[in-house]
């Protein structure tokens, strides 16, 4: 039976007890916890009783159940400090690292071919083709990062690819062409163009078109180029240069400067480095 640390501290002894009765009158079996690092959390307060149940109950049933834990890392780290006796209970831990660029690709590949069958959806370049390199090559950055998810960010990859497809095959079918529905090309993969979004940006044409903002106008476009040079270096497969797209906006009232973040903000959606560029403003108090 599957369950999560967060589950059990809810449903606290009661649940446990339902959990374990269930699984002797089967005859046996394994109670499989994900993220049971939630048990010692401290707003999860039901979590520390239900964990030394769970203690006793291995000692109790040992032949009958096994007891499965499963987290990240750094929070395993501290849920096995957290009680001196799951060391000795649990003796053995497997440690699952992150996959390769080369694993990320060949996940990939199986995905795409799982998702619309094997050999039906062409991918310009290739399954492993200097396109898919790259898409699979930024996602492998984000390696080492909580919560980087591995495979489910190749299945997050691919949901972006197909997002783009489809507007694209929109788009070109608008225009009175007819696309093909099975491949993937090389912006879908990656993105489009910087330079050639940037030029087909509504939010870039409305930028420009303000009045004064001359620094600010440079700045931005400053940006846009360091990140052409990167698309540039990324399709000779060379690492992108280190920046950041924060940016901090100041002026006095009414100089266009919420104006200026919302179009900002679209901008880069515009070029595929956000999912979208819709903002809040939030109201910040000292």
């Amino acid at each position: 039976m599957e369950t999560t640390g967060a589950s059990l501290a809810n449903e606290g002894i009661p649940g446990v007890h339902k959990i374990l009765d269930k699984i002797l009158k089967a005859g046996g079996g394994a109670v499989f916890v994900d993220e049971a690092y939630q048990l010692t959390e401290a707003h999860n307060p039901g979590g520390r009783a239900v964990l030394d149940l769970l203690l006793t109950q291995m000692l109790d049933n040992v032949g009958k159940i096994v007891f499965l834990f499963a987290g990240y890392r750094k929070n395993m780290e501290a849920f096995f400090q957290a009680n001196p006796g799951l060391p000795s209970r649990i003796p053995y831990s497997f440690q699952f690292e992150d996959y390769t660029d080369e694993e990320l690709t060949s996940i990939f590949g199986r995905n795409i071919e799982q998702k619309f069958g094997k050999g039906k959806m062409s991918i310009e370049g290739g399954l492993r083709g200097l396109y898919v390199r790259i898409a699979v090559r930024r996602v492998g950055m984000r390696r080492g990062r909580d919560g980087f998810g591995n495979a489910r960010e190749i299945a997050n990859l691919i949901d972006q690819v197909t997002q783009r497809q489809a507007k694209r095959l929109n788009d070109e079918r608008r225009d009175g062409r007819k696309p093909n529905d099975f491949l993937m090309v090389a912006a879908d993969i990656i993105g489009p163009n910087p330079a050639e979004a940037a030029k087909t940006s509504k939010a870039w044409k409305e930028l420009q078109s303000m009045i004064g903002l001359v620094e600010v106008k440079a700045s931005l476009q400053s940006q846009i180029d360091m990140i052409q040079t990167n698309y540039d270096r990324e399709l000779k497969e060379l690492k992108p240069l280190q920046m950041s797209l924060n940016r901090v906006f100041l002026g006095n009232p009414g100089t266009g400067k919420t104006t200026v973040a919302k179009l900002y903000g679209c901008v880069l959606a515009d070029m595929g480095l956000l999912s979208n560029g819709e903002g809040a403003r939030a109201p910040i108090t000292v």
